[in-house]
């Protein structure tokens, strides 16, 4: 959630682009929490939400923070091809 929430501050430019790098480390460490089948392990799991496992709200933000993260990227590449930087 923190890393899309950046991902997100960075592009609407309400935030340092200096905070992309940890957003980036975030990033990682919720990549090597993904299992074989493409489900991110070890979120609040459901239907408790009181022990680790998997939730549908757990993927939900991964693929959020996916987005945010390529959209930024995205932004950022259409803003140097068009010179506005």
């Amino acid at each position: 959630m923190m890393a899309y929430s950046i991902y997100r501050g960075i592009r609407g430019g309400w935030i340092d682009e200096s905070y992309g790098e940890k957003a980036d480390r975030m990033r990682l460490a919720a990549h090597s929490k993904v299992d074989e089948l493409g489900l991110v392990q070890g979120v609040c799991g459901s239907p408790e939400f009181d022990h680790p496992g998997t939730a549908t709200e757990g993927q939900a933000f991964f693929i959020m923070m996916e987005a945010a993260y390529h959209e930024m990227n995205d932004s950022s590449k259409l803003k140097k091809i068009r010179g506005d930087i």
